[in-house]
């Protein structure tokens, strides 16, 4: 007979183990937070690394994802950033960018409500990584054009967005 208190104990599903379990199959490197409800992560883009960032929140519940941006905006940029970003954000399916004016910092950030449920499916993570690497890698650009190139946003949105066909 087996006497074990264990047996009986019903343990609550962890998003952060979830999280944790795709960021290693896409080949991040990541660390949770000693709070255990944010786990920080490095996504390797097209334009170099980018600091990422899942957090956990119990009201409302959800699950929040974002990355930051390795561009440096510059105060007289201010008003072109912010309308590249309301561009930028015109062709997201999933996610959206944000540009924090006191701290001088792009983001993009998705969230996933977790209401009536512990934890959102693992497909549900993978998408937010995919659709967060594809903004940064398709937006990083024109950010870049704006900032550094004084092209206007519709100048640098163009140029980013700019494809070829075919091999040369």
């Amino acid at each position: 007979m087996d006497l074990s208190a264990d047996r009986n104990v019903v343990t609550e599903p962890d998003p952060m183990e979830l999280v944790e379990t795709c960021l290693a199959a896409a080949g991040w490197d990541f660390q949770r937070d000693e709070d255990d409800d944010t786990l920080q992560c490095l996504a390797q883009s097209q334009w170099g690394e980018m600091g990422g960032m899942f957090a956990v929140r119990q009201n409302p519940p959800a699950l929040h994802f974002s990355i930051t941006l390795d561009v440096k905006p510059t105060a007289a940029r201010r008003a072109a950033i912010s309308e590249l970003v309301l561009m930028a954000n015109e062709r997201l399916w999933l996610g959206h960018f944000d540009y924090w004016l006191e701290e001088g910092v792009l983001i993009f950030r998705h969230a996933l409500p977790l209401l009536d449920r512990v934890e959102p499916e693992a497909g549900e993570i993978r998408a937010i990584l995919a659709a967060g690497m594809d903004a940064v890698n398709m937006f990083v650009p024109a950010f870049n054009f704006v900032i550094w190139a004084g092209k206007s946003p519709a100048e640098a949105l163009q140029g980013a967005l700019f494809e070829t066909s075919g091999e040369a």
